[in-house]
């Protein structure tokens, strides 16, 4: 049974690693947080200041991108997964497999949720590494006079489970519509639309809100899980369900 799942993922793994939306996912986030490293060199104040440089700087600068982009990304990656098996008329081909479909779908599923992991765990690294470094290069910044350790690890913790919920609501929505278009410009306007409305108590319901309310609580140096992440986790499960019926129902087609 172990032997099989394994194969099954290791197919997976091999075939969808190809992908060059699995790099964008993976190393976007970090050219990011990079981008903003080196500015901050570049802009490195004259005189010592007393913000706290972790959010007044290096945090509002890269999280202004990562609202926007861990969403749309984590679309068009997921969309890619699904779409590599849409070509020659895959799904037909992976029904006569002697694997047993669940098999088959969660190594699909882990996969996605493996690649969606990494990209978030590899921001945050170079998050901290970023202000760990300025704090030598640039000390003027004043990084060197604040602990942001427990912050950040629950923003991007937070991030994390918002990302993950967003996977698979996103492997639902391609798994049911073939075309990217639908998918995508779904996470688009729903990420734009979430943005606006990120401070009403309504937006805890909606996953796609987790990536501004990120924002928000580093801007607010929140050290805690909140309602929204709670829900996330119950997205992620009724989710990772859906997808399945709905990867199943695939074989009649």
């Amino acid at each position: 049974m172990t032997n099989t799942f394994y194969k099954a993922f290791a197919s997976e793994r091999y075939k969808l690693s190809k992908n060059k939306e699995v790099f964008g996912v993976l190393f976007l986030p970090t050219l990011v947080v990079l981008g903003v490293f080196f500015y901050l060199i570049y802009k490195v104040p004259m005189e010592p200041i007393a913000l706290n440089p972790w959010y007044g700087f290096l945090g509002r600068y890269v999280f202004m991108f990562f609202y926007m982009l861990f969403p749309v990304l984590i679309a068009v990656f997921v969309h890619s997964c699904c779409d590599v098996e849409y070509k020659n008329n895959n799904y037909k081909l992976l029904f006569t497999l002697p694997i047993s479909h669940a098999k088959i779908y969660l190594a699909k599923a882990l996969f996605i949720l493996i690649i969606v992991s990494f990209s978030v765990v590899g921001a945050y690294v170079f998050f901290l590494l970023s202000g760990y470094l300025l704090q030598f290069i640039s000390p003027n910044y004043g990084f060197q006079n604040f602990d942001f350790r427990e912050i950040a690890f629950y923003t991007f913790f937070k991030l994390w489970i918002g990302c993950l919920a967003v996977s698979m609501i996103q492997f639902a929505l391609s798994l049911f519509f073939r075309s990217f278009i639908y998918p995508v410009g779904f996470s688009l306007f729903v990420t734009v639309f979430c943005s606006v409305i990120s401070s009403k108590k309504f937006a805890d319901f909606i996953p796609y809100s987790s990536s501004p309310k990120s924002f928000d609580n580093l801007m607010n140096q929140i050290a805690s899980l909140e309602r929204l992440d709670y829900i996330n986790l119950i997205y992620n499960i009724f989710f990772l369900g859906l997808s399945y019926f709905i990867f199943i129902r695939k074989k009649n087609l």
